[in-house]
């Protein structure tokens, strides 16, 4: 750590090859996009340099590294002010599936369509609550929201995504 905040290329590169897939992970919920998810990690290794002085050891480095990943991710969706939908056509690369190894294709292809569906903020909630395990205060901090509102948002895309899933 005290090497990478001095900016030692090998430390950075080392916390690259041990986080880079779980943070590309995070990115690639929040933005649904494989480019912009690695603009997103791109921009997160430029700036770990300085914000890694920020980091105070009190938590462990991979959950603080997913937090920064997604704020920074966050942070790209309001800049962009841009939605990415799943289309006909649309290049291999930007079809990625990030599913369990027990769901089956045609299910992952289901709930990532039906995610893609749910506006941003919503979609917000359900990635950092449901797959990436953060409670509804953390949730809340990221988003800079109430609490009430993370868990009212969660309730609301539940509701929306059982009706596309299971009413089809």
């Amino acid at each position: 750590m005290e090497r990478a905040a001095r900016g030692d290329r090998e430390a950075l590169r080392s916390l690259y090859e041990e986080y880079s897939g779980q943070l590309f992970a995070v990115a690639y919920r929040l933005t649904e996009s494989s480019a912009d998810a690695r603009d997103v990690l791109h921009d997160v290794f430029c700036e770990l340099t300085e914000m890694i002085r920020g980091f105070d050891g009190k938590r462990p480095l991979g959950p603080w590294l997913r937090s920064v990943t997604a704020h920074a991710a966050l942070k790209h969706m309001r800049s962009e002010q841009r939605r990415h939908d799943l289309a006909i056509g649309a290049a291999p690369d930007d079809l990625e599936v990030i599913a369990s190894p027990e769901s089956s294709v045609l299910d992952s292809i289901a709930v990532e369509r039906a995610m893609s569906s749910l506006p941003d903020e919503l979609r917000a909630v359900v990635a950092l609550k449901e797959m990436e395990g953060y409670s509804h205060r953390e949730v809340a901090e990221f988003l800079q929201i109430a609490r009430t509102t993370s868990e009212g948002r969660l309730y609301r895309a539940r509701k929306r995504l059982r009706a596309m899933l299971f009413e089809r």
